[in-house]
């Protein structure tokens, strides 16, 4: 499918009486056979685009986020959309960006992933991609204020 948020809510509504009524590994079970592999192929087509950024299939996944697990909830993110998120962010560094524009991007993100699901933050993998982000803007941020530093040390120690 499209991914559109209004199908996931459907769904979600669908689904949701029979997490009360199944124990939780068949729950789990349902999730993994019939949920989760149809919210990996809608991010298959999920690209990151600071400049014109379709939220759809973010969405559509985060509406799940009350009735999946965190760990199934971190494991699809980090499978689907931190390796691209990461890689727009290194990509746009480069670039020469408004600094303004990428804190609003790294913040509105973020705000955007734990809202829905706050527990996110406490996953190991899924911080550590946050943290590599903050590193990587960072470094560039410090890179472009001394450009004279790095240049006399790729140049060698005249002296």
């Amino acid at each position: 499918g499209g991914g559109g948020g209004g199908a996931c809510g459907a769904a979600v509504a669908l689904l949701s009486p029979w997490r009360e009524v199944l124990d939780a590994a068949s729950w789990r079970g349902l999730l993994a056979r019939g949920v989760l592999p149809k919210l990996a192929e809608g991010m298959a087509a999920f690209r990151v685009n600071p400049a014109d950024q379709k939220l759809g299939p973010v969405r559509g996944v985060l509406a799940w986020a009350g009735l999946l697990g965190m760990e199934q909830l971190a494991a699809l993110l980090l499978r689907t959309f931190f390796p691209r998120w990461l890689a727009a962010l290194a990509e746009w560094l480069g670039q020469d960006p408004d600094w303004g524009e990428v804190s609003q991007w790294y913040c509105g993100w973020k705000a955007l992933l734990l809202r829905p699901a706050p527990g996110l933050i406490d996953d190991v993998a899924v911080r550590a991609r946050f943290d590599a982000a903050l590193h990587r803007i960072n470094a560039a941020l410090d890179a472009e204020q001394e450009p004279d530093a790095a240049a006399a040390r790729e140049g060698g120690a005249d002296g």
